[in-house]
C-alpha cells in the first residue's frame, strides 16, 4: 500500500474515485459488473450513482440501476429539497441514502487492493450547489467515515485535472454536464493557482433529462409498450441510455427492443433533433459568464458524461471561440482534479494549487423603512469569494425597546428581490435582545464564518457590551440535533451488514486537553472530547478515551499516538 490522497466526484448519476501518489493521478475501479454491452463507453471507471435493495440486501451500480424496482437514482438531485426517501420498502433520510452510497465506495475501495483505508478525501459539488445541499454532502460522507478535507467545486477540479497542460496567465472556461447538472465556470489560471472569476449553473438539466426526452421520442414508435412488464420497460431505458451514448460515436444505431420484439433504427440527426431544445438551454449560463468575465478564453474544458456529445461540443466551441481540451477523460477528470486538490491539503502536491469560492452572495433579510415588505438582501459574503471567508456587519433593531430579532440567512443573488427563485432561504433564527433599548442603543453585530468545506458559522454580538446573543452552525435536517447522528450511524452500519446494536445515551462530562503536549495533540484531544464524546455510544466512548489516555500517557511516540487518535475521529467525521 502507498500513502495518496483521494478526491470523490460524488455525481447525479455516475460517481468516480481517484488518487494520486507521487504526483500521479489514477481512477480506482469501484464497479466489476459492466454489462457487456457498455464495453467501450468509458464506462469502466465509474460507478452508477443507484441505490437499490434486494430483499434486505443492499444493492450499489449496475446491480442497483439493472433493478426494475426497489431503487433509488440521482439522490444528489434529493439533498436540496427532500429530508426523506423511498427506497423499495424501506423511508430513510436522505443523508442516510447518501451515507450508504459513500460507504459503498469506502468499501469497494478497499476491496480492489489500492488502498489500506479511505477515510477522508476531497469531495466536489457542483458549482451552483446551495447551502442545504453542500452541508448535506459533507454529513452524508461523514457518517460513511470519509472525513471531507474540502468541498470544492466541480469546475475547479476540472480545471485541476488540466493544470499541467495549462500554461500561466491563461483563463479556461469549464462546461460541466454531467447527469443532473450543468455548470460554467471562468477561471484565471496564475501561478499554478486557479481562481474563479464567474461561475453561472442550472441545478436540474443534464443525461437524466437528456435520456428522459429521448425516451419519450422512442416510447412513442413502440407499440403496446403501455402493456410491457416493468422489467420490459426498464431494460427498454437502459437500451435508449446506451444508444444516446453510442450515438456520440456512430452515425446509426440499432436499438434492440426487450424479449426479442425487434429492433429500431436511429440516427445522429434524430438523437441532436430531439435533444436540442436543452442544447439550447446551455446557452444562458455560458452567456452569462463570458458577459461577466470578459476577455479571451484560452482553454475550453468540457467535463461530465453529456459534454461528449459532438452536438453540444460544436454549440459550445463555437459560443466560446475555442476548441475543446481532450488531454483528461471528462468522465473522470472532475475526481482527478480533487484528488489533486486533497494532494495540495496533504502536502503531497506541490506544482499547483486552487482556490475555493462561493458562487451565490449570503447575507442576511433587513427591513429598513423605504424597503419593500419582504424586506432587502444584506450582503455579507459576496459571490465569488475566495474561501475560507469572514466578514461582519452591524445592524439595528426596526423597533425602540424591541425584546428580540429575526436572523435569516440567505443564499443568491443581491440584484434580484428577495422572493425570486435564485434567491434560497437557508435558515431562520428568532435572537433574543439583552434588555429593552432604543433602537439606536441595541444595536448588533452579524459575523458569518465560511470554510472550505462548506459549513457557514453564524455569530450575533451585542455592540454595547460585547456579549455574545448567539453563536451557531448552519445546520439542516438530521444533523439539526447532533445527539441524533450516532443512531443515524448505527442504521447505516446495520443497513450495510445486517447487524444491529444498541445505543446508550448517557453523556460523560466534558475534560479540558492536558497540557504538556504539542498544539496538535492538545486539539485533538479537544476535538474528541467536545465534538464527539458526549454524542457516542459506550463502545465508541470507551476507545477514544483509551486513544486519548494513550496519547496523554504514553510517554512514547507522541505522534503516532496522534495519529491513531485523529483515525478514530475521521471515524466519527459527520460530528465534526
Amino acid at each position: 500500500m502507498t500513502t495518496a490522497a483521494y478526491g470523490i466526484d460524488f455525481g447525479t448519476t455516475n460517481s468516480v474515485l481517484a488518487s494520486v501518489s507521487a504526483g500521479t493521478v489514477d481512477t480506482v475501479t469501484l464497479d466489476h459488473s459492466l454489462p457487456g454491452e457498455w464495453a467501450g463507453t468509458g464506462f469502466d471507471q465509474v460507478l452508477p450513482s443507484v441505490i437499490g435493495f434486494n430483499g434486505s440486501r443492499p444493492t450499489f451500480g449496475w446491480e442497483a440501476k439493472q433493478q426494475s424496482a426497489g431503487k433509488l437514482e440521482a439522490v444528489k438531485r434529493l439533498f436540496a429539497t427532500d429530508d426523506d426517501v423511498t427506497i423499495g420498502p424501506r423511508q430513510l433520510k436522505v443523508e442516510e441514502a447518501a451515507a450508504m452510497f459513500f460507504r459503498q465506495i469506502q468499501q469497494a475501495a478497499t476491496a480492489s487492493g489500492v488502498l489500506d483505508t479511505l477515510d477522508r478525501a476531497v469531495v466536489t459539488i457542483p458549482a451552483n450547489s446551495r447551502g442545504k445541499a453542500r452541508f448535506r454532502t459533507k454529513l452524508s460522507a461523514g457518517l460513511a467515515g470519509i472525513e471531507v478535507l474540502a468541498l470544492i467545486n466541480e469546475p475547479t477540479a476540472a480545471a485541476m485535472a488540466h493544470a499541467r497542460a495549462i500554461g500561466q496567465n491563461q483563463r479556461i472556461l469549464v462546461f460541466d454536464w454531467g447527469g443532473g447538472t450543468l455548470d460554467v465556470t471562468v477561471l484565471q489560471a496564475s501561478d499554478g493557482t486557479f481562481i474563479e472569476q464567474a461561475s453561472k449553473g442550472v441545478q436540474r438539466l443534464g443525461g437524466l433529462d437528456i435520456d428522459q426526452a429521448f425516451w419519450a421520442f422512442i416510447s412513442r414508435r413502440v407499440q403496446g409498450i403501455d402493456s410491457w412488464a416493468p422489467w420490459e420497460k426498464e431494460e427498454l431505458r437502459l437500451n435508449v441510455e446506451l444508444a444516446k451514448i453510442k450515438l456520440s460515436s456512430v452515425d446509426t444505431y440499432q436499438l434492440p427492443l426487450p424479449g426479442g420484439k425487434g429492433h429500431i433504427e436511429l440516427t445522429r440527426p434524430q438523437f441532436e433533433e430531439v435533444v436540442y431544445p436543452l442544447i439550447e438551454r446551455t446557452r444562458e449560463p455560458v452567456d452569462v459568464c463570458l458577459r461577466e468575465s470578459p476577455g479571451r478564453i484560452d482553454h475550453l474544458v468540457m467535463v461530465g458524461g453529456s459534454s461528449k456529445m459532438p452536438i453540444i461540443q460544436r454549440f459550445i466551441g463555437e459560443l466560446v471561440g475555442a476548441e475543446p481540451n481532450t488531454g483528461v477523460d471528462p468522465m473522470t477528470a472532475i475526481a482527478e482534479g480533487a484528488a489533486l486538490a486533497a494532494g495540495v491539503l496533504m502536502g503531497t502536491v506541490n506544482d499547483i494549487d486552487f482556490f475555493v469560492g462561493t458562487e451565490h452572495a449570503l447575507g442576511t433579510v433587513v427591513h429598513n423603512a423605504d424597503s419593500r415588505p419582504e424586506g432587502e438582501f444584506s450582503v455579507l459574503i459576496r459571490r465569488n469569494t475566495k474561501l475560507p471567508a469572514r466578514a461582519t456587519d452591524a445592524y439595528s433593531p426596526v423597533h425602540d425597546m424591541q425584546e428580540q430579532v429575526n436572523i435569516t440567512v440567505i443564499e443568491g443573488d443581491p440584484a434580484l428581490p428577495i422572493d425570486h427563485d435564485d434567491n434560497v432561504v437557508l435558515k431562520h433564527w428568532t435572537v433574543s435582545l439583552l434588555e429593552p433599548r432604543p433602537a439606536a442603543e441595541a444595536g448588533f453585530d452579524i459575523t458569518y464564518e465560511y470554510d472550505v468545506d462548506g459549513i457557514l458559522h453564524v455569530l450575533v454580538r451585542d455592540q454595547k457590551t460585547g456579549t455574545v446573543m448567539m453563536s451557531e452552525e448552519l445546520s439542516f435536517g438530521a444533523a439539526e440535533d447532533k445527539r441524533q447522528l450516532p443512531a443515524m450511524r448505527q442504521r447505516l452500519d446495520d443497513l450495510m451488514s445486517g447487524g444491529s446494536s444498541g445505543l446508550d445515551s448517557s453523556m460523560p462530562t466534558s475534560q479540558p486537553p492536558t497540557a504538556g503536549l504539542s498544539a496538535a495533540s492538545r486539539a485533538s484531544i479537544e476535538k474528541a472530547r467536545v465534538k464527539i464524546i458526549p454524542f457516542v455510544p459506550d463502545g465508541d466512548r470507551t476507545r477514544l478515551e483509551s486513544l486519548i489516555e494513550r496519547l496523554e500517557n504514553d510517554g512514547g511516540d507522541e505522534n503516532a499516538a496522534r495519529e491513531a487518535l485523529d483515525r478514530e475521529i475521521r471515524n466519527h467525521a459527520y460530528l465534526l
